[in-house]
């Protein structure tokens, strides 16, 4: 099943590797960028330990055990992530039992969607956070037998939102973790954790996806278009589960607004920029923006690319603009990095407390000085 992991060669190898030799550490820390597979290798891995198949094909996904960890029912696994506490209320008590109705509702819902559409963001309507009480839990799990398996496997996904108060109790366990056990953490953002963590795992770092594995993987989803696979897999800038969500949630309507902006900038159609610029008022459609905005670094670097290099552009099926925008100003090499730099400010401008609209026109008077007759 590890080969369904796309893009951690180097990553898996290793875990392989281990698990061929029997040299699994105790303790794992997999580091890297969001949606490149750091959580579902950590399943698999935990899989793999108490797959009931040969070793070579550990972890099967078949047997009874592996179906288990898949549905997150396997009593060996003890999964902690970062969810919601009631005000005056306890997380969870040491035996897992999570005592405010409305935070289990919510635990539930995320690992329900966390099996059905993992790629899927799930938002808390609270402050999340891994605590001491799931540290506590954590800790009295794992000093009992495994159930059905061999090792418990305990993963603790989102690492870096632990707090101080758990850090500190969780280096307990780090320190001497029973042989029977392994723990992974997972976490985007390694320097937010205490160095002493970090210096008690195997550290295995996991990069962003390639660019070519994240279209074959969006062209064996659904009946995409080559262009709509290419330009998705842009716009994810290696991240395979941004990917897949943009393909679901309809991401080509996005590339129509784009298109509809170019056309103004090509037409100096003003009024009808106003228009479109009233729908980012607010924040409401902030992330209409931010994609539209992705969208946009594409086609810059798509004109950059149509005299020399036309194998590399995305948006194939509209070569007639790409050749409009070119030809207003075919000093391509003299605008592109600049502009490009340009609209990555913008958006991490979007990031902080920025209007919106002032956004979107600023980025419109840009392409204006630029691309307008």
């Amino acid at each position: 099943m590890f080969r369904k992991i796309k893009g951690q060669d180097r990553a898996i190898d290793i875990i392989q590797r281990a698990l061929r030799q029997n040299k699994v550490a105790n303790s794992y820390l997999f580091y890297g960028p969001e949606g490149v597979g750091k959580f579902t290798t950590a399943l698999y891995l935990g899989m793999a330990m108490n797959c009931h198949s040969t070793m070579d094909k550990r972890p099967c996904g078949v047997c009874p055990s592996c179906k288990k960890f898949l549905s997150f029912s396997h009593p060996d696994l003890i999964y902690v992530f970062p969810f919601p506490k009631e005000a005056g209320k306890s997380d969870v008590t040491v035996d897992g039992e999570i005592r405010s109705d409305k935070t289990l509702q919510e635990y539930e819902d995320y690992i329900e969607n966390k099996i059905k559409t993992p790629w899927k963001e799930y938002f808390f309507t609270k402050n999340i956070g891994v605590r001491i009480a799931s540290i506590r839990m954590l800790e009295h799990r794992i000093q009992l037998s495994p159930n059905e398996g061999n090792y418990k496997i305990c993963i603790i996904e989102h690492a870096d939102t632990l707090t101080i108060q758990a850090a500190n109790a969780f280096l307990k366990t780090l320190e001497e973790p029973p042989e029977d056990t392994i723990i992974i953490l997972t976490t985007s953002k390694p320097n937010s954790l205490l160095p002493t963590i970090i210096s008690r795992c195997q550290q295995l770092q996991f990069y962003p996806v390639p660019k070519g594995k994240i279209e074959e993987e969006l062209l064996g989803y659904e009946a995409l278009e080559i262009f709509e696979a290419k330009m998705l897999a842009r716009i994810s800038n290696g991240n395979m589960e941004k990917a897949l969500r943009l393909m679901e949630g309809g991401k080509i309507e996005i590339r129509e607004q784009t298109l509809q902006f170019l056309t103004f900038v090509i037409n100096n159609s003003d009024l009808k920029f106003i228009e479109l610029s009233n729908q980012f008022r607010t924040s409401k459609n902030l992330t209409k923006l931010q994609e539209m905005i992705s969208q946009l670094i594409i086609w810059l670097s798509d004109i950059a690319y149509f005299k020399h290099q036309q194998s590399e552009i995305t948006n194939l099926d509209k070569t007639e603009i790409l050749e409009i925008l070119y030809e207003r100003n075919p000093n391509v090499e003299d605008y592109a990095p600049e502009l490009i730099n340009f609209m990555e400010e913008m958006l991490q401008r979007l990031s902080g407390h920025v209007n919106p609209q002032l956004v979107i026109i600023e980025i419109y008077n840009r392409f204006t000085d630029i691309f307008s007759v």
